[in-house]
């Protein structure tokens, strides 16, 4: 499994450079939440769910932390106006965030993308010295192929896919193809489509063992548990295909979805601990 391409003006040295060297365990995460749609149809994250059933969706992210590296895995949205049709209150800056778990945006030093969608690609502005890294075919499908596939563009929105464009030709970017470990010691990075294309699940190395942030791979626990469909896929026999992946890159470690509601409602039960009133963390 390799790196195909990277930003311009990365150097090919710099990126290996980066993915050999050696450091510790990732030693503590989180995940924020830093918005949320009260009374979301479940129907939104389980295919073929009764309507009339409902949930409070969370809108989240995840933070990792290493002697080295600070890494956040999705980007959020920072345009509250693309919430709304969804409902979704309670946004919160990512400064403020960060601050509950003693980071700053600043200090963030790379952001996985697990795929475009406006809650996952729409905050990478925040992050003023973080190198992102995405999958090439989930930025060539909606650079290339999405403008002209109409049924397909829900949830993507224009400015986030060109500013992650603009940002690979600032060099900021990591474009990577399919599965690759160690892109970031003690990170790697697995192509698990059916979502959008590209869609990404990373796996942490960390203290406590192996942590896998799925993003939209995986809504919710139950999709995995009960091999139910995603509420909303590009692919949804490629979408299951990659539930089976999932569970064998776990190997036997920790999973996060994407919007799983028991994380921030129920931490506890989960083993996970709540920080703040965003914050939980998950290995500490």
């Amino acid at each position: 499994m390799r790196v195909i391409g990277i930003a311009l003006g990365l150097a090919w040295t710099t990126l290996f450079a980066v993915a050999a060297e050696a450091g510790p365990r990732f030693e503590k995460v989180w995940c924020l939440r830093y918005a949320t749609a009260p009374s979301a149809p479940l129907s939104t994250l389980l295919a073929g769910a009764p309507p009339d059933v409902k949930l409070d969706l969370p809108f989240a992210m995840c933070v990792a932390k290493s002697d080295r590296h600070v890494v956040v895995l999705d980007a959020g949205y920072v345009n509250q106006e693309l919430g709304k049709p969804f409902g979704a209150t309670g946004w919160t800056e990512y400064a403020t965030l960060l601050g509950e778990i003693d980071l700053t945006p600043d200090a963030v030093d790379f952001v996985t993308i697990s795929h475009l969608h406006f809650d996952h690609a729409g905050g990478t502005s925040r992050f003023p010295k973080a190198q992102f890294i995405v999958q090439r075919r989930e930025l060539e499908y909606a650079a290339g192929a999405l403008p002209h596939n109409s049924a397909a563009k829900n949830a993507f929105v224009a400015e986030d896919v060109l500013a992650l464009v603009q940002l690979n030709w600032q060099g900021r970017v990591l474009l990577v193809d399919g599965d690759v470990e160690a892109v970031v010691p003690g990170l790697d990075v697995y192509l698990t489509p059916g979502h959008t294309a590209g869609t990404m699940t990373a796996c942490l190395d960390t203290a406590k063992g192996r942590v896998c942030y799925s993003s939209d791979a995986v809504y919710t626990y139950r999709n995995l548990d009960e091999d139910i469909p995603l509420g909303l896929a590009l692919n949804a026999g490629e979408a299951v295909e990659s539930y089976k992946k999932i569970r064998s890159i776990l190997r036997g470690g920790r999973l996060i979805p994407g919007h799983e509601p028991r994380v921030f409602d129920d931490p506890k039960s989960l083993g996970f601990r709540r920080v703040s009133e965003h914050a939980v963390a998950v290995v500490e």
